[in-house]
């Protein structure tokens, strides 16, 4: 138990430095998602659309989550979208990706505590500015620029949704590579993109193409609230 609370204490520390340093110096990384801003980007709508609905409203911790990932057991025989964006955060900053229950539980108690010692909006910027989207593509920004030649906070509805669906379907290698050396760069429609790679990562195309369609409907979905805390 001592052992496990002091595991528990350091990656504290280390994901509080990282979410620090992320908003304390994003000017540095040219960030254009402002954090103190209560605008809401397309990019942000869709990503809390198609990640976590409800991050605004939970504390790091979904029941309701728990029971969509039963079903979709039951239904699908596999287990998958248990993890709320503040789980999430807490992999990324610990680089802690191996399956197991303790490591899924470290995870659930971690997110929870992070909600005690920053905000909402703190954590979100990390998490969009951090997660991996594709071969070279560490964050929204960085993959909204070698993408489309866009700043994350330029883009249209159309792309970031495309955008937004990268987080659980990074961009693969082989079609980045492709897409940056073909003189087509950048492409400004989504649909086009998906259709140069559909000879190049068929299996990421078609699944691309269904996703950017369930995440054009955030923009109609009414959100309890996406106002910054």
């Amino acid at each position: 138990m001592k052992k496990f609370l002091l595991t528990l204490n350091r990656d504290l520390d280390t994901i509080k430095d990282a979410v620090d340093f992320n908003r304390d110096y994003g000017f540095y990384f040219n960030h254009s998602l402002q954090l103190k801003s209560e605008a809401v980007s397309n990019l942000e709508i869709a990503i809390l659309y198609l990640e976590d609905r409800r991050f605004y409203h939970h504390k790091g911790f979904e029941v309701r989550s728990i029971l969509r990932a039963l079903n979709r057991l039951v239904r699908q025989g596999k287990i998958n979208g248990i993890s709320t964006i503040d789980q999430q955060i807490v992999r990324i900053a610990t680089g802690r990706f191996e399956r197991s229950f303790a490591r899924k539980a470290r995870e659930i108690i971690l997110a929870c505590i992070l909600n005690l010692h920053l905000s909402k909006r703190s954590l979100f910027d990390y998490y969009v500015h951090n997660a991996y989207l594709g071969y070279r593509m560490q964050g929204c920004e960085v993959a909204s620029r070698k993408i489309f030649g866009l700043r994350a906070c330029e883009l249209d509805e159309n792309q970031a949704s495309f955008i937004a669906s990268l987080f659980p379907l990074p961009f693969p290698k082989a079609v980045y590579l492709k897409y940056i050396n073909s003189g087509l760069f950048p492409l400004a429609d989504p649909h086009d993109l998906i259709a140069f790679a559909e000879n190049i990562a068929p299996l990421w195309s078609g699944r691309m193409k269904y996703r950017l369609q369930i995440a054009k409907q955030a923009y109609g979905f009414k959100f309890r609230s996406l106002w910054i805390r």
